[in-house]
């Protein structure tokens, strides 16, 4: 594992159940702005799947986008904490957006 990836998931376990975030999101939060690709291939190697819940990183207009397992996987983890996907969207996606402040 890189430092980056270490970084990207120890962020990532400060995003309770029943809240996403966006890859720019984590990025942003690590310190890193622009490195939201960056983010989306560490979410795609994470070793500690679910404990480190990168089901919880969405793209920042409130589509699911990836998982490295099958994306109902990811939808069926979100529905477990009480998010709501409809047609690949997380519903009501401004309200469950994670935000450290």
């Amino acid at each position: 594992m890189t430092p980056f990836q270490s970084e990207c998931y120890k962020a990532l376990e400060k995003v309770p159940p029943g809240k996403v975030i966006s890859y720019a999101g984590l990025a942003e939060m690590i310190g890193r702005p622009k490195a939201h690709r960056a983010v989306g291939s560490a979410m795609n190697k994470n070793p500690f799947a679910p404990k480190v819940p990168c089901h919880r990183v969405v793209k920042s207009n409130g589509e699911i986008g990836g998982f490295a397992d099958d994306i109902n996987v990811k939808i069926k983890r979100l529905h477990k904490e009480g998010v709501e996907v409809l047609d690949n969207k997380i519903v009501n996606f401004k309200s469950i957006l994670f935000s450290e402040s």
